[in-house]
């Protein structure tokens, strides 16, 4: 409750304290060219490229030279609010924020300010001047290109030059005229001189067999024979050095050529880009200008307000919960099942509302029948007796609990009385001989009592004590002996104990804390069975937990466990039902 009050309460407060800000948006957008993309490989790089080349631009949106270009372009040093500030552009670049739009192109702007006016112009001017910076660095790439390309054209038509030139002389120094038709002249001589060789040499190999060596004939054909070959070789001889002619003329031919296709390529690019210099153009443009907001950005009162009240919900019930888990207390009957692994046998809540006093609360039962408390014994009594095996009544039962202040005579003497309301002869004996209290309870003489029986000064009758409560007696704890486990050890505790049988429908004994004092311990497996009290939300778990494990040590029966003192608006949501029940059934009546 106090989250649920004092979280939106302060949200609230601290939302009418701060100044609101508003918020003006301009939309871009950055379109990247197109690049040719062949394989696999290449659509992979061309996404990473992709990805550099919009973070790059990301950052070049937030950078400082481009805040300090708005900054000049909306004269903000006159603006009180950046005069006094001694980084202002620092100041304008926290103004800003950059937003992209999922898979899109397009990208915010945002610019946040006190000032709705003023917001609006800083997002406008911070976009102009991202376009404008994009103008003059393209401008400047380009006016670079056309310095570069002047200068290769000049170098490319001094080596032109140069070629033509070297190619001329070659052509003048060798007197070549048209190379390709002298060859071609050589080539066919040079066939009709090696066909002619080849008749000459068969005319010869037949005049060898017809007529002698000497025969004029044959010497005519030998020495027409020896002539044909020195032709021959001779005008293989001019062919080889036309031939090494023609290859350094094709070489600076080749040359030439070259240079003068790269010269007229880098002059017409040259052209181009200087054409291109003078077109100021971008892929970057604005799509929606910013506007002056109406509204706030922030605060946001009404969303705020409705976080703040789910933060209260959700901050109060995990607080609850983590203090629930902390809180090693037993509070419900769940715990007792769950942790203890016992039989629950019912709420006692608290009676500090109905009754003041000790004695007024030991006897509640009886001074009170209709309270709640009074039901909540009832519904106890209802589960002793169910509790109860029908060939072994709990004729004698004994409460205890873990340490003392846990509610144990209490429970004892008002457990007592609504056995009694049902017509049952009912027996207490105040067992605790350290620090007894039913005496004050019932307004009894402490002695004689148990200790005085035990120690055999007085009889049985003598320490029986009648009550004003009808079916109900006491045995107060008597003479407050020095060594109590030592009386209970004797054969003449389980004496009484028999004799009572007889005498009473139920005896109760009230029983020092199990954990303070071994008195229990000794009593425990004479019993039909025990009742543990356990105080709520305040006796831990592990101490309750040994109060068990001793009580079976000693060979006990456990009938069940009570929780005592009870805060019904608080604790386990069936007593708060059970509760408020007998209340409206209380008024009823």
């Amino acid at each position: 409750m106090v989250f649920l009050i004092v979280i939106p309460i302060a949200v609230v407060v601290y939302d009418s304290s701060i100044k609101p800000v508003y918020r003006a948006t301009v939309s871009i957008v950055i379109e990247k060219g197109t690049s040719k993309v062949t394989q696999f490989a290449d659509v992979y790089q061309a996404g990473i490229m992709d990805i550099q080349f919009y973070q790059t631009q990301y950052k070049i949106m937030a950078s400082r030279q481009l805040a300090e270009r708005a900054f000049n372009d909306l004269r903000l040093n006159r603006e009180a609010d950046f005069r006094d500030e001694k980084d202002p552009v620092a100041k304008l670049q926290k103004m800003i924020k950059i937003e992209p739009v999922r898979n899109s192109q397009v990208v915010l702007i945002n610019a946040d300010d006190t000032d709705a006016l003023r917001a609006a112009s800083i997002a406008n001017a911070l976009a102009e001047s991202y376009v404008k910076q994009d103008i003059e660095l393209r401008n400047r790439a380009t006016k670079e290109a056309t310095g570069w390309l002047d200068e290769q054209a000049k170098d490319l038509q001094n080596k032109m030059r140069k070629s033509e030139e070297a190619l001329n002389r070659y052509v003048q120094q060798n007197r070549i005229v048209t190379i390709p038709e002298a060859g071609k002249k050589m080539e066919t001589l040079l066939d009709e001189l090696k066909q002619s060789k080849s008749r000459i040499e068969t005319d010869l190999a037949e005049s060898s067999k017809r007529y002698g060596e000497k025969h004029p004939k044959l010497i005519a054909l030998t020495a027409q024979l020896e002539d044909i070959n020195k032709k021959i070789e001779s005008e293989t001889t001019r062919l080889l050095e036309l031939n090494q002619k023609m290859v350094e003329y094709n070489m600076l031919r080749k040359e030439a050529d070259t240079n003068q296709q790269l010269y007229t390529s880098l002059l017409q690019r040259a052209k181009e880009t200087g054409v291109s210099e003078k077109i100021e153009f971008s892929n970057i443009r604005i799509v929606d200008a910013a506007k002056p907001p109406d509204v706030p950005f922030k605060p946001k009162k009404s969303r705020d307000l409705v976080l703040s009240i789910f933060l209260a919900l959700f901050g109060g019930f995990g607080v609850a919960f983590f203090l629930e888990y902390l809180d090693s207390t037993i509070r419900t009957a769940e715990d007792v099942s769950h942790y203890l692994t016992l039989p629950f046998l019912g709420y006692i809540p608290a009676a500090h509302k109905e009754a003041k006093t000790d004695q007024e609360r030991g006897l509640l039962c009886f001074h009170n029948p209709h309270s709640t408390t009074t039901e909540s014994f009832r519904a106890v009594r209802t589960s002793v007796l169910f509790a109860s095996p029908e060939d072994k009544p709990l004729k004698l039962i004994m409460i205890t609990a873990a340490f003392p202040r846990e509610g144990k005579s209490f429970f004892s003497s008002n457990l007592a009385t609504i056995f009694s309301q049902v017509n049952e002869k009912i027996v207490v004996i105040d067992v605790d001989m350290r620090r007894p209290r039913l005496n004050k309870t019932f307004n009894l003489d402490i002695k004689p009592g148990l200790s005085n029986y035990l120690i055999g000064n007085v009889d049985l009758n003598s320490i029986i004590k009648p009550t004003t409560i009808p079916n109900l007696s006491i045995i107060t704890s008597g003479t407050i002996p020095p060594n109590p486990s030592e009386l209970l050890t004797s054969n003449k505790i389980r004496t009484l104990l028999e004799e009572l049988k007889t005498k009473f429908d139920r005896i109760i004994l009230d029983s020092p804390p199990i954990l303070s004092a071994p008195d229990s311990s000794l009593l425990a497996n004479v019993v039909d069975g025990v009742i543990l009290v356990v105080k709520g939300a305040s006796t831990r778990l592990e101490v309750v937990v040994k109060a068990k494990e001793k009580i079976l040590e000693a060979r006990g029966r456990i009938i069940g466990v009570v929780v005592n003192n009870i805060q019904p608006e608080r604790e386990d949501r069936y007593y708060y039902y059970h509760y408020y029940y007998n209340q409206d059934e209380k008024k009823q009546k």
